[in-house]
């Protein structure tokens, strides 16, 4: 196989075969590739690797609209139409035949590609395009090769990228042996200059006005490419730009609008005019855009933040990162020199690259996909950056809510909302039906009133017809069946909706706010909304949740739903300065109380509810009088200075709020309240009082004879104890008392109880500092005694 003449013009081609051998040398079977802007890696790679390799390869591209673009190149580079050598397969459309050796797919079909086949056979070669982008099913599909990987020694994989952090992944890769590092290979590209310029004085739409002007004025024509944060800040500026002059020609580049705008915008060159393409951060990479000569930049990006403590999204506008801004720009400069107007100020510092989805985004979807898998802990795979504890756990327990997991299994319902390729929670209201022979009913529901309000980029017609087709797979299913909640006698909208989104489900408070099942309190703009709603669209918020999409909900169905799904639990609250409890039995779903009833404290309820107060919170919490953290203080200088007993007592003392059982419940007898000198006596036993008060005593007798109090204070993060005397009560002490070979800081005090002097070397005052202060003090206060000789005796 030769290569055409179109690769051989492209920056990537003198690199083509080293890329292919370098990566059957590699150890690790893997290749890191950059290559910079308009070098051609996306179309030349795949042509290189079947000329070289003799199995399939599959190659994951992040945007749908890119699989397509790279598909149609490569087949017409073959001379081909897509689908035979080379074809693409993408949610609900697979363009592929018998004949097809180089697959392009998104990440969600290469993982299911990789579930269904876990050895992927007759695959030679993996390429991840566009790694910097860092989607959360690309970190998913990287972690589950790595297992295939192991296990087959003939497969490959090629990571892509404009940049990307390749010391990171040549460390992910690296294995036992240190010198198994994955090849590097940087690749330059075919990039015209790009005029930069920083405008902080303009809006968007003046920007644009700007560079149609200019373009006008020049008698050039071309696209200007505006990068905005999302949907709505395009629409405002696309009307804006209307109003003052109806006559322009404005394309939508956004992941909503239909993959034929899509496809249309990227095709389409303005051989005698000027367009303005209002874009998100689709067009950043992945996709060209022809005919670019001004780009136009707000400096703003958006992301999904998956809130923990609500369990909801947070659509986040954020400044964009260098890496985005220089991508941004780099679209100028493909097809000739050209210009871009950043939309901020030149010393605005931006962060160096946004964080990967994986750690930021609801996990849901990765943890159902892993347990499915066989891994049940994030820890089970190899991660490039592993998704956090709380969060993978919120997910199970999210999962299991739906009936997706149970027994820390997949069950037959997880299986089936990952065959059927739309989101978890619409799976489940499509498949609810089941339980009473509704396919059909519930199917139209989850189509027309869940998929509708949100994928309004895809076609309906497609995707109802390979909904009803995976659907209609269980409709014998006993198994999945079983999965739902046998609540109703009957089929209706209201369990079709609860069976997706138990955890979105709200109910009305006195003051017209909403309250969900997390506990998060939810605005609801809208007048005459029901008792109960359940919400299908929100933003977690920062206070308070905003609803923008909900469904009322018939409330006696609501609340038989609740309470076949509530769990009882002992709410305890202490109150009062001897911590007197108070319990309450609490039947909730989630944090919706649904009745409650007050429990008598008993000693033992009162002694397991302390022991789960002071573990929460410390023993902060208990009435803790000022002897007793004058006693702690004394402890905790005794550890520090190392005591006879020091480390037994310290490791005492640090698990305090864990240990409850041995230091204060043999003092509770048949008590329900504790006291401050309770917890005194308490804690003088436990942390051996008595060994404290020797070595590091309340009081201590001065050279002169004087008994005085200690006090222990904390000073750049350790005790130390300070002595506050009258200058005068100190005559005939010549040198620094000590506590455990610790001087003890000397807070010297006029009659008047004034500070004379700070010291921690008594020597040194009475040698140095004391004559001149006693001078002083004779005229100040005569009647004292000031006989310096005292001090000498």
């Amino acid at each position: 196989m030769e290569y055409p003449e179109e690769i051989k013009k492209l920056p990537v081609y003198p690199f083509l075969d080293e890329i292919c051998e370098k990566l059957k040398k590699s150890k690790t079977h893997a290749l890191i590739l950059t290559a910079a802007t308009a070098a051609g890696k996306s179309t030349a790679v795949p042509f290189a690797l079947l000329k070289n390799f003799q199995g399939n390869i599959l190659m994951l591209e992040p945007r749908r609209v890119a699989a397509y673009n790279i598909a149609d190149r490569v087949s017409g580079l073959l001379r081909e139409e897509t689908g035979q050598t080379c074809g693409y397969c993408v949610h609900l459309e697979n363009k592929t035949s018998s004949k097809t050796r180089f697959t392009v797919m998104t990440d969600a079909v290469l993982t299911k590609r990789i579930q269904s086949d876990s050895l992927l056979e007759g695959v030679n070669v993996v390429v991840i395009d566009e790694f910097h982008e860092r989607s959360i099913h690309a970190d998913l599909a990287l972690a589950l090769l790595r297992e295939v990987m192991e296990i087959r020694d003939d497969l490959y994989l090629v990571i892509m990228s404009a940049t990307l952090d390749a010391e990171q992944l040549q460390e992910y890769f690296k294995g036992t042996d240190d010198t198994e590092t994955v090849p590097l290979l940087q690749i330059p590209g075919r990039q015209y200059p790009v005029e930069i310029i920083y405008d902080c004085e303009h809006s968007v739409e003046k920007a644009v006005e700007n560079e149609v002007y200019s373009l006008i004025s020049a008698s050039k024509h071309g696209s200007i490419l505006v990068f905005l944060p999302g949907i709505k800040e395009i629409r405002r500026v696309e009307s804006l730009l209307k109003e003052n002059n109806s006559k322009l020609n404005i394309q939508i580049l956004h992941s909503s609008v239909s993959l034929a705008e899509q496809k249309k915008v990227l095709s389409d060159v303005c051989d005698d005019g000027i367009r303005i393409i209002l874009s998100s951060s689709i067009a950043e990479t992945s996709v060209t855009v022809k005919d670019v000569v001004c780009v136009i930049d707000s400096g703003y990006c958006r992301m999904n933040i998956f809130n923990l403590s609500t369990g909801m999204n947070h659509l986040e506008t954020r400044r964009e990162s260098e890496f985005n801004a220089a991508q941004r720009a780099g679209r100028a400069g493909r097809i000739s020199s050209g210009k871009c107007v950043r939309l901020w100020g030149q010393n605005e510092a931006l962060i160096k690259s946004v964080p990967p989805e994986i750690l930021h985004s609801d996990l849901a979807s990765v943890v159902l996909e892993c347990y499915k898998w066989g891994a049940k802990a994030p820890e089970k795979l190899k991660w490039l950056d592993c998704p956090g504890v709380a969060s993978w756990k919120q997910a199970e327990e999210f999962l299991s809510l739906l009936g997706c997991l149970k027994d820390n299994k997949i069950t037959p319902l997880g299986e089936a909302c990952l065959s059927l390729g739309v989101g978890i929670r619409v799976a489940c209201v499509a498949l609810s039906g089941l339980f009473h022979n509704k396919l059909e009913l519930s199917t139209e529901y989850a189509l027309n009133n869940v998929i509708a309000r949100f994928e309004s980029g895809k076609s309906l017609e497609k995707t109802g017809f390979y909904l009803k087709k995976g659907v209609q797979k269980f409709y014998s299913d006993t198994d999945l069946r079983m999965c739902f909640p046998q609540v109703f006698p009957q089929f209706s909208t209201t369990y079709a909706l609860l069976c997706g989104y138990p955890d979105r489900l709200a109910r009305k408070l006195d003051d017209g706010s909403y309250q969900l099942v997390t506990g998060r309190k939810a605005i609801l703009n809208v007048e005459n909304a029901g008792s109960y709603i359940v919400v299908l669209d929100a933003d977690a918020g920062s206070n308070s949740a905003i609803i923008y999409e909900y469904e009322n909900i018939d409330s006696q169905a609501a609340s038989e739903f609740m309470e076949a799904k509530a769990e009882a639990r002992l709410v305890s609250e202490f109150y009062g300065d001897s911590c007197k409890l108070k319990v309450t039995e609490q039947t909730c779903f989630g944090k919706l109380v649904l009745k409650e009833k007050k429990i008598n404290v008993t000693p033992d309820v009162y002694c397991k509810a302390i022991k789960e107060y002071i573990a929460e919170k410390g023993i902060k919490c208990l009435p803790v009088s000022v002897k007793c953290s004058s006693f702690l203080q004394r402890v905790q200088f005794y550890c520090e200075n190392k005591g006879t007993e020091w480390q037994k007592i310290q490791e005492k003392y640090e698990n305090l709020p864990v240990s409850v059982e041995e230091w204060l419940i043999p003092f509770m007898a048949s008590r329900v309240e504790v006291d401050e000198h309770l917890i005194y006596d308490a804690l003088y036993w436990y942390l051996e009082g008595n060994l404290i008060d020797k070595q590091a005593p309340e009081e201590i007798v001065l050279e002169n004879g004087k008994k005085r109090k200690l006090i222990y204070e904390i000073q750049k993060d350790k005790i130390i104890p300070v002595l506050e005397i009258i200058i005068q009560q100190a005559f005939g002490c010549f040198s620094t008392p000590k506590i455990m070979n610790r001087p003890v800081l000397m807070k010297l005090l006029s009659p008047a109880r004034r500070p004379l002097q700070i010291t921690s070397d008594l020597e040194g005052f009475w040698k140095n500092t004391w004559p001149e202060i006693c001078s002083e003090m004779k005229g100040r206060y005569p009647k004292h005694n000031w006989d310096y000789r005292q001090i000498c005796e």
